[in-house]
């Protein structure tokens, strides 16, 4: 890794270690504190001896890199709110409680609920601190909060939603990751609009955007389109529908649906592009300035989201860089931005684009110069194609491992919609800004609306033909941490091989080929452990049986009609099934020595020779409960997502009176039997 400044990165990895281990190793603030101190004491002494002694810098080094360590920790202690004695976990109580909180954040709506992350600023007139998430109930007149708003709300503040079905995404731990640790479930009615505002950068931003986006409304585009320009200029894809995402990520073409570094990285183009006449070496400074300037100037239209900030903050190091040092400089200014957004917000490091944008710039400055010294096009349109071929590659390169681990798909025509939409991209882009610049002045004319109309309906429709491919889309690609740190040990030293032959090197990828494939063997014969699981899914009783790399399915529907669903393809993308086979649901099961019996909608449950250890209870039977405890006394009892919630209730209320074990799917998910 040539120009690379390992020191830099040293303390990157070093600090990113720090992070990860608070939370999972037990260690007091004063322990940090003191290694801390010890530590820098060490680094002062080592420095002061190092005038007058000669030695080895391996000691500096170890030093540094546990100085780091413990600053990585004490900067994830000191982001932790939880420490805070003000934060609304140290204030909840178990009647409803008064809330005053602000509007921070619009996140994507469900069918039946606008969801928003909330900031909490009292809890019984007493100051809180601390993010929720809020869900409101749609109905046909609801409208959407602003953000920066206040609102006032008597409420229970909830536990997070949790995973309810083996391998289902949690995604109550990926707010946890964002420090939110509760939810509010209100209706429209239970909100009280306070006289009071948030103002800030960040509010003035989001309603900028805001400002842009009834511009835009008024333009007509037709639906799909103004979703699609959303998404591409403006950051958000609330209003894409499943089928267009699902089209896009077969593609493999999400990354153009999420203003991030991609879409920056084209806004820096464009402008060092503009202002190429600013060539002066004394005026390289005010060059690189302007192009700043603009670039958060585009961060602002799209209203300063997450991924843009990281991209814009990602882009100006690397403007930084590129005055400083031309492209030497650039790995330097890459890295460098990861340290100072992970100092401003340690739990970054935990969101998957964070790890995709860093994995994507690194490889494309590693790897793409060297690619492209393949071949040295002589006209524009094949040095165009020949950038675009390099780039996509390089990025694939350092983000298909992540991307399998994280996502269990691979798009086999990547290189194909790559190729064909991303030089266009930058006119995409460059007409779309034009446009809102327009409309922000005055009115769009008709025929500027037709052709960017024309435009992103005839990349939809490519992008959909390349999604209908389906041979060539590989799903539940199972991925695990093991596999995945192989995958990226094999592609750098395959890429150092060939970047220069040596015997040292021709070793290292030999061994890097073995370790990778006995992981992988390893992966792939080993079968997860079985089990038996009464699933949580609404409305419908579902058993599935896990014995090895085999996969049973039974279910109170027609077997005909069943498609795989989400549940199904949680197993799927999780663990290597060979084998998935659907039948009717049974009244009787045998899994590993235990008894299950079903009891359904016709209430039998007195069967002659049996004593099931577990009694499903399975679309709303009409039973009496103590009677049939009478029959099977030992029984633990099992109301599943099937039943109506109040027959649910008064079950638990008379197993708890005759202290009978009973699991409600509702509040517990699914029930494993291993």
């Amino acid at each position: 890794m040539k120009n690379i400044n390992f020191p830099i990165l040293n303390i990157l990895l070093a600090f990113i270690a720090g992070i990860l281990i608070y939370g999972r190793l037990e260690h007091t603030l004063l322990e940090i504190l003191l290694s801390v101190i010890f530590c820098f004491i060490t680094l002062v002494s080592l420095h002061i001896a190092a005038g007058k002694l000669s030695f080895s810098e391996i000691p500096f080094i170890i030093v540094v890199l546990f100085l780091f360590i413990g600053l990585g920790y004490l900067k994830s202690y000191s982001t932790d709110q939880r420490v805070n004695d003000r934060h609304y976990l140290h204030l909840l109580e178990k009647h409803p409680q008064r809330l005053l909180f602000s509007i921070k954040n619009r996140l994507k709506s469900s069918q039946f609920q606008d969801k928003y992350i909330i900031s909490v600023h009292l809890i019984d007139q007493e100051p809180a601190i601390g993010d929720l998430l809020l869900s409101v109930k749609k109905d046909s007149v609801s409208k959407k909060m602003a953000v920066g708003k206040w609102y006032h709300a008597k409420t229970l503040i909830l536990p997070l939603p949790f995973q309810k079905n083996p391998y289902q995404f949690d995604y109550g731990n990926y707010l946890q990751q964002r420090q939110i640790y509760g939810q509010l479930l209100l209706s429209e009615q239970e909100l009280i609009l306070s006289n009071k505002t948030s103002s800030g950068f960040m509010v003035s931003a989001s309603r900028f955007r805001e400002s842009v986006l009834n511009k835009l409304h008024s333009c007509h585009f037709t639906k799909s389109q103004f979703a699609i320009m959303d998404a591409l200029l403006l950051g958000q894809r609330e209003n894409i529908d499943k089928k267009l995402t699902d089209d896009y990520a077969a593609a493999g073409m999400m990354h153009i649906l999420a203003v991030s570094g991609l879409h920056v990285g084209i806004i820096l183009l464009i402008l060092r592009f503009l202002t190429r006449f600013i060539n002066w070496y004394r005026l390289r400074w005010f060059r690189s300035f302007l192009i700043i300037i603009s670039i958060w100037c585009f961060a602002l239209v799209t209203g300063l989201s997450p991924s843009v900030l990281r991209a814009a903050t990602m882009f100006s190091f690397l403007e930084i860089g590129s005055s400083l040092g031309g492209k030497r400089k650039s790995k330097d200014a890459v890295l460098a931005s990861a340290l100072f957004l992970l100092v401003y917000d340690p739990l970054l490091i935990y969101q998957v684009g964070f790890q995709l944008s860093y994995m994507a710039v690194m490889a494309i400055l590693w790897i793409q110069p060297w690619l492209s010294s393949f071949y040295k096009p002589k006209y524009y349109i094949d040095k165009l194609l020949w950038g675009v071929a390099t780039v996509t590659i390089s990025a694939q390169l350092g983000v298909v491992p992540l991307s399998l681990y994280y996502f269990h798909q691979f798009a086999g025509l990547f290189f194909l919609s790559n190729i064909i939409v991303l030089p266009f991209l930058t006119l995409i882009l460059g007409y779309g800004l034009l446009i809102i610049l327009i409309a922000l002045i005055g009115e769009v004319p008709t025929v500027f609306i037709k052709t960017y109309g024309w435009i992103i309906d005839l990349m939809n429709s490519y992008i959909h033909w390349i999604a209908s491919q389906d041979l060539f889309v590989l799903k539940h690609i199972t991925l695990g941490i093991p596999l995945l740190i192989a995958s990226y040990i094999l592609i750098i030293s395959i890429i150092f091989l060939l970047k220069k032959y040596t015997a040292l090197r021709v070793y290292i990828a030999a061994f890097s080929l073995m370790c990778f494939t006995c992981v992988l063997l390893e992966e792939k014969t080993r079968n997860s452990p079985s089990h038996l699981a009464i699933l949580h899914k609404y409305k419908t009783s579902t058993v599935t049986v896990l014995k090895g790399n085999k996969l049973l399915v039974f279910k109170n529907d027609s077997t005909e009609s069943f498609k795989p669903n989400y549940i199904i393809d949680a197993y799927k993308d999780a663990v290597t099934i060979n084998k998935l086979s659907v039948h009717a649901m049974s009244n009787y099961y045998r899994f590993n020595e235990k008894e299950i019996l079903v009891v359904d909608s016709l209430g039998i449950y007195d069967i002659p020779e049996t004593r099931p250890n577990f009694i499903l209870l399975s679309n709303s039977p009409k039973i009496n409960l103590r009677r049939l405890i009478l029959v099977h006394p030992k029984a633990t009892i099992i109301a599943d997502g099937s039943n109506y919630r109040s027959y649910i209730q008064k079950w638990e209320k008379t197993c708890l009176k005759e202290k009978i074990p009973f699991h409600n799917t509702y509040k517990k998910g699914a029930f494993l039997i291993k």
